[in-house]
């Protein structure tokens, strides 16, 4: 028996395949165990741990089937179904209308070939099976399909495979054998079955796969999904009713702890549409989605935290319908409502969730299709007729929602494995093993971020942005040209070169920094006296021929048409910028998508809304006070890094206020999330924090920017003042650009120019110094430990592609009280 050194522990442990890296912690006995990439992969070949993750609950569903609790007929075994507020069976009446409301979803997209993913004990089956040409079920549960095997009926089968098989020879085999020609289904069904998935890479592979596989013209209906967004309200509910007496702190906090050990997998509309587009991309198939609540008429956990969704893939275009809102209906709106479904094709917008599924249902009856808002638990909307209700899933753009447990797993699993692996070896040394944690909001948020570019080409825009740059250089040293620097003569200062081009007092500072880039890329000449001269020769015919292809060229890997053409006309109009001829706004305005492509749809703003609202997601899960999450976004402006915040926090009670200097931006603010209940608006000025609006202390819980913090005359100050508004542990979640890119140089820096006679910058400002706009990286963890705040983390991840681009998402926190 031996006590194995440091390195040799290390060797042990990652000579596993589970394990990709071990570390000791120094000076204690504590190894750090992270799982190898290959033991959580889902492709090409299912990682050892998610394999076993899967047979985990393989073995929960055989063990639950072969013991028959609550089977009441061969048609109706309702074995493992059971209220989570009191773990009684949930009653019989109910489960035959839920299942009746299925199988009306499913009849309803008149199917003849049928494949069930994960058909259990038969619900759907018995009742479909007699409807459609050929039925074929599959579950990972022998019992259940040994007992449907031995009652099948002609034209069905049923085959023991995971949801993941779905294109494996058997499954091929057993539609073969009920005649489905081709072997291809015109309606695959996952119902009541993606809870068991480990997390979304897992339900990403099946979607592919099914996408696939179904007939053109077919469909997939991904049923009783477990919403996402729900989860805080569905844990709330829990544990108020074990504890009736609860105080409102110890109720957060229990629903807080249930929600974190949650063992299923769940998600919202948003990300299953984001999996669509990606397997569209993949395939070149059109899909289509929507999104149905629950209609059952008592409202049970399986009605109120609980969608369907229907993918149409292949489907030829939706009829076109009037919309109107139902708001603007008048006097009694359901009689309104039935009268205006009378008039003819329409989709009715806007109906708030408490006017009930089942009251939806008995208005319209089966003349419209009910469907869910996808972007919002707490809307519905009705579209007649039915055959209009799905929306191309490109149109659904709101960041997915989801609740992974393999991370759980893993780090519960992983360090059973390093210990017992030690144990084996006649290790005696006294080590706890701990796995790296996959649940914390650095990995939540880098996956969000993630996911929201998976159908972007991310590896592609460094080159894309350096093709920008050069034009921004070229376009520079054109517009430099007038002064005379490239002829032989004396060297100018750059007072004489802006004199020379009349450049408005305010944007000199521009033509500074231009002047700079051009000396460091070799373009320019700079004198030991500080004068320029021998600037290379570039017409401005140059730099526009240098700019072509690439609005197309963006494109192809995710970074908007309207954004590349904003910036090259900006290179283009440079010298009328520089005079104040022409303000950056009327460009960045001309368009209606231009904005939100300059601050919400490009790959990069992409990548890093959609991890902002994961942290914003996990602060509202993880804190513990009773009242809504108070939250403060400055500089809010077109909305782009809003939309996905507010889509994070979907379903969750907030206090959310909406600000910005310019009441432009306030209006359009107030036309975008004035619906959303807890979204306030207000003018606020991160120059005069606590001046010209003051605000006690501790007054939010989060403070939210998005390229905002750049604009502060003096950052020290405005930080130390904005940390002062930060309840104790609250976050500061802010993005901001960390290099100076030529092509920003040419376009949105003249944003940043002061008003004329005002001083961009106060001197006690570490910017003072130059013509610098954004502090490093480095410099930004500097100023926000100087406030007083704790830097958590930042991302992107210096490895990864998006990180060429110099924006970046910082995520730090105020100081706890004692005992937090």
């Amino acid at each position: 028996m031996t006590v194995p050194d440091d390195s040799e522990i290390t060797r042990l442990l990652t000579g596993h395949p589970w394990i990709g890296a071990a570390q000791v912690d120094p000076g204690g006995r504590t190894v750090r165990v992270r799982a190898a990439e290959s033991a959580v992969a889902v492709r090409p070949a299912l990682g050892g741990l998610v394999e076993e993750f899967l047979e985990h609950w393989s073995e929960v569903y055989e063990w639950t089937y072969t013991k028959g609790e609550n089977r009441h007929a061969d048609d109706l075994d309702l074995s493992g179904w059971r209220a989570s507020d009191t773990g009684e069976p949930l009653p019989v009446g109910h489960m035959r209308e839920w299942i009746g409301h299925t199988v009306e979803l499913v009849l309803s997209l008149k199917p003849r070939w049928i494949l069930e993913l994960g058909c259990g004990t038969g619900l759907l089956a018995h009742r479909l099976r007699d409807r459609v040409s050929g039925y074929v079920g599959t579950d990972v549960a022998d019992a259940a399909v040994r007992a449907l095997t031995a009652e099948a009926e002609p034209g069905t089968a049923f085959v023991r495979a995971a949801a993941h098989e779905a294109g494996s020879p058997q499954v091929r085999m057993a539609l073969e054998t009920v005649g489905c020609p081709q072997a291809r289904p015109d309606c695959v069904v996952l119902n009541s079955v993606t809870q068991c998935f480990p997390g979304v890479d897992y339900l990403r592979s099946v979607v592919q796969d099914a996408v696939e596989l179904v007939a053109p013209g077919g469909t997939i209906v991904v049923g009783d999904v477990r919403d996402a967004r729900l989860l805080p309200d569905f844990c709330q509910w829990v544990e108020r009713s074990l504890d009736p007496a609860a105080t409102a702190g110890d109720l957060a906090r229990r629903a807080a702890e249930r929600a974190a050990r949650d063992p299923e997998f769940l998600f919202d509309p948003p990300l299953l549409a984001g999996l669509a587009r990606e397997a569209a991309a993949e395939t070149g198939r059109a899909i289509g989605i929507s999104v149905h609540p629950k209609t059952m008429s008592t409202p049970t956990e399986l009605t109120r935290y609980r969608f369907d969704a229907v993918l149409h893939v292949d489907v030829p275009g939706s009829p076109q319908v009037e919309v109107e809102r139902w708001n603007d209906l008048r006097g009694d709106r359901s009689a309104a409502l039935s009268l205006r479904l009378a008039r003819g094709p329409v989709r009715v917008e806007g109906i708030p969730s408490t006017m009930t599924g089942a009251a939806l249902k008995a208005i319209v009856g089966g003349r419209a299709a009910i469907l869910a808002d996808p972007s919002d638990p707490t809307v519905y909307a009705l579209v007649a007729p039915p055959e209009a209700a799905p929306v191309p899933v490109g149109t659904v753009i709101a960041p997915g929602t989801a609740h992974e447990p393999f991370a759980a797993f893993v780090a519960r699993r992983l360090p059973e494995v390093a210990t017992a692996l030690l144990r084996r070896t006649g290790s005696t040394a006294a080590l706890t093993m701990v796995a790296e944690d996959l649940t914390g909001p650095e990995d939540r948020a880098a996956r969000a971020g993630a996911r929201s570019v998976r159908s972007s080409d991310s590896a592609a825009i460094p080159g894309f942005l350096r093709r920008l740059d050069e034009v921004a250089l070229l376009a520079m040293a054109a517009t430099l040209r007038s002064a005379g620097l490239a002829r032989r003569g004396p060297s100018r200062t750059s007072e004489e070169i802006c004199d020379e081009l009349r450049v408005a007092g305010r944007h000199r500072w521009i033509v500074r920094r231009w002047l700079d880039v051009l000396v460091a890329e070799g373009l320019l000449a700079r004198s030991p006296d500080g004068t320029y001269g021998e600037l290379r020769r570039v017409r401005r015919s140059e730099a526009i021929d240098a700019a072509a292809g690439l609005e197309a060229a963006g494109e192809e890997i995710g970074y908007p048409a309207e954004t590349t053409r904003f910036m090259v006309t900006a290179m283009i109009r440079l010298p009328a910028l520089l005079r104040d001829d022409l303000r950056l706004q009327q460009l960045l305005f001309a368009e209606d998508d231009t904005a939100d492509g300059a601050y919400r749809e490009n790959t990069v703003n992409r990548y890093l809304n959609g991890a902002a609202g994961e942290v914003m997601r996990w602060a509202h899960e993880t804190s513990s006070r009773a009242r809504p999450l108070r939250v403060l976004e400055l500089g809010a402006g077109v909305g782009g890094t809003t939309t996905d915040v507010l889509a994070a926090l979907a379903g969750r009670e907030i206090d959310y206020l909406f600000t910005d200097v310019s009441r432009y931006f306030l209006t359009l603010g107030r036309k975008r999330f004035g619906g959303r209940p807890g979204v306030g608006f207000e003018l606020f000025d991160i120059n005069h924090v606590g001046t010209r609006q003051p605000r006690p202390p501790a007054s939010f819980d989060v403070i939210l920017s998005a390229n905002v913090l750049h604009n502060a005359r003096d950052i020290r100050a405005t930080l130390e003042q904005l940390a002062g508004l930060l309840s104790p542990g609250g976050l500061f979640v802010f993005i901001e650009t960390t290099r100076e890119l030529s092509s920003i140089l040419t376009s949105m820096q003249f944003l940043m120019s002061p008003r004329p006679g005002q001083d961009r910058l106060d001197p006690a400002d570490p910017r003072a110094g130059g013509d610098r706009v954004f502090l490093t990286g480095d410099e930004w963890l500097e100023e926000l430990t100087r406030s007083g705040l704790e830097p958590l983390f930042s991302l992107p991840h210096c490895t990864h592609p998006l990180a060429a681009a110099g924006l970046r998402l910082f995520v730090a926190r105020a100081a706890r009280q004692a005992g937090e």
